[in-house]
């Protein structure tokens, strides 16, 4: 009797080791088909590193083995746009869900709360907060001056606020979502501390609540920051800056949404128990992941940025005499006497940001002042551009050739339903009123723009 329980034993003992060897062949596949086809900056970032440190600590494991049938589609859809796009930021999501898919298939069923933590880490998140940033911090601009409103003398001209004579941008280090990326991951770490403490665990919908609270209470936390540092005249050179950001976002974020977790997982948790051993993972399975590890690591050779640059098509563009030169990125350039106009194809709805927010920043500039206007019976933006002792005067839009607009929703809605090919339109001159000047010119229609044509040469 003791020989066969000791025989049964070591034969768990080999089968559980077997296991482990499958799990750690079959991430290494993936990790090192992460790195061929991805770039060395989407694991260098804030919101990957900090999320990779907490990645131990997230994984709960709360079933037998399985293929997740979900995490399978995942990394076929993502590999097929990945191909069909020749996008790195797909690719990302194709090797994340292989490696849920394999962890779920080999050490066990893992808790939804991998989804989120996963969501955190990836390039998308950023490109999200990318494309919320700008419109939030106008709109926080405007609430920020409408409570110092109630008992000062406050002027908002777009990100630009005047007290007594001095001048406040609210910038990007102002709006603070930089420190969303980790607001979110504490936010993981309070959920699955509060998880492993009660034993309990939310379902999808309570979590979708949870992080929405902490978008709304980074929010708020950015408003009150604002408020203060507009108050106190305190300048970003200032050491103070930083400090009322790191004070704001440990009040009127880390405190409550800790809370917050504690009392949703008390209330509305539901028990769960911790699967400590991993069961056996049947031989199909086993060459089901083997197959797809290969087919991973053999589209990490195919995903080339350089050529999603090289397919993106050049708009038609017509400005007076101006001749247009056609640049990588689908982006036409074309410069006259007193304007440089910059004509930028838009390839797909779901790209990341396309405003000079970003471009000019990689030439040394920085946005001062940034705020709605109407020219006529269009809505653009404008800003005023700094390096050094210069300063330029830009205007952007985003266009399909008769309609101008610069609602993020409306074009990439538009683009889904309508197939509308967008392009962004940027010019900028060296004085305001010249730019004003040959801003109602242009939109009598002198400079023409159709982003589903070529320029001809």
């Amino acid at each position: 009797m003791t020989l066969a329980v000791l025989g049964t034993m070591m034969q768990n003992a080999g089968a559980v080791s077997r296991q482990q060897v499958l799990l750690i062949l079959l991430t290494a596949l993936g990790l090192c088909a992460g790195c061929i086809g991805l770039p060395f900056t989407y694991v260098t970032v804030s919101n990957f590193v900090v999320g990779l440190v907490l990645l131990p600590f997230v994984i709960i494991r709360q079933g037998p083995a399985r293929i997740n049938v979900c995490y399978l589609l995942g990394v076929l859809f993502f590999g097929w746009l990945a191909h069909l796009y020749l996008l790195k930021i797909f690719f990302f999501l194709m090797v994340a869900f292989f490696l849920l898919l394999v962890w779920e298939a080999v050490g066990g069923k893992l808790n939804t709360i991998i989804l989120f933590q996963i969501a955190l880490m990836s390039p998308v998140f950023l490109q999200v907060t990318a494309i919320l940033g700008f419109p939030i911090r106008l709109w926080l601009s405007q609430c920020a001056g409408m409570l110092l409103q109630v008992g000062w003398d406050v002027q908002v001209e777009g990100n630009l606020m005047i007290l007594d004579g001095f001048q406040f941008a609210v910038d990007e280090a102002c709006m603070g979502l930089s420190m969303l990326s980790l607001s979110m991951l504490m936010g993981v770490f309070a959920i699955v501390h509060h998880y492993r403490k009660a034993k309990r665990t939310l379902s999808l919908g309570w979590l979708v609540v949870f992080f929405a609270a902490v978008f709304g209470l980074n929010v708020l936390s950015n408003l009150f920051r604002i408020v203060m540092l507009v108050l106190f005249r305190i300048l970003p050179e200032d050491p103070l800056h930083e400090i009322i950001g790191v004070l704001c976002l440990l009040l009127y974020v880390m405190v409550p949404l800790y809370f917050l977790a504690k009392t949703l997982v008390r209330k509305f948790g539901k028990p769960f128990e911790q699967i400590a051993t991993p069961t056996y993972t049947p031989i199909r399975s086993r060459l089901l992941l083997a197959a797809l590890g290969i087919f991973v690591l053999s589209m990490s050779f195919t995903i080339r940025p350089e050529g999603a640059e090289l397919s993106i098509p050049h708009a038609f563009v017509e400005f007076k005499d101006a001749k247009g030169i056609e640049l990588n990125g689908g982006i036409t350039k074309l410069t006259t006497d007193d304007l440089l106009i910059y004509v930028k194809t838009i390839p797909e709805f779901f790209t990341g940001e396309h405003t000079p927010l970003l471009c000019w920043r990689g030439s040394g500039y920085q946005f001062k002042s940034i705020r709605k206007e109407h020219m006529g019976q269009h809505e653009i933006y404008k800003g005023v551009l700094s390096r050094d002792q210069e300063k330029l005067y830009t205007a952007w839009w985003y266009t399909n050739g008769n309609r101008v607009t610069i609602d993020q929703w409306e074009w990439r809605s538009r683009m889904v339903t309508e197939k509308e090919r967008f392009a962004l339109v940027n010019v900028t001159a060296k004085d305001e009123m010249l730019l004003d000047r040959n801003l109602k010119q242009l939109f009598k229609g002198e400079l023409i723009v159709r982003p589903e044509q070529r320029v001809r040469q």
